[in-house]
């Protein structure tokens, strides 16, 4: 249950990445919308990688692209401090305890 638990978290965060690149990609204009048609599909990637662990139970993978996500979230909250946006700095921070929380369970 642990295993399906934390490959739900991190998909929902892949996917709300995968989100904000979207929306991001919509509102751009030239250089902004190019360079969010490049966050798009890194957020694409993440996505279909935390897609394999739901679908096949691999810890490896599970392990890796949680771990990954965690640093993202970790980044991206420091990014919202630096942007002074409360959102986007508590958001990143509370998805990046529940990464450490699952990477702690399933260890």
């Amino acid at each position: 249950m642990e295993y399906y638990i934390c490959a739900g978290v991190t998909l929902i965060s892949a996917v709300l990445g995968t989100a904000f690149s979207i929306g991001a990609v919509v509102k751009g204009k030239g250089k902004d919308r190019e360079n969010a048609l490049y966050m798009f599909a890194r957020s694409l990637a993440l996505v279909v990688i935390a897609l394999i662990p739901v679908f096949m139970e691999v810890n490896e993978i599970l392990l890796l692209i949680t771990g990954a996500m965690l640093l993202i979230q970790v980044i991206d909250g420091c990014i919202g401090i630096a942007i002074k946006s409360r959102m986007r700095t508590v958001g990143p921070f509370i998805m990046a305890a529940g990464h450490a929380i699952c990477l702690f369970i399933i260890i």
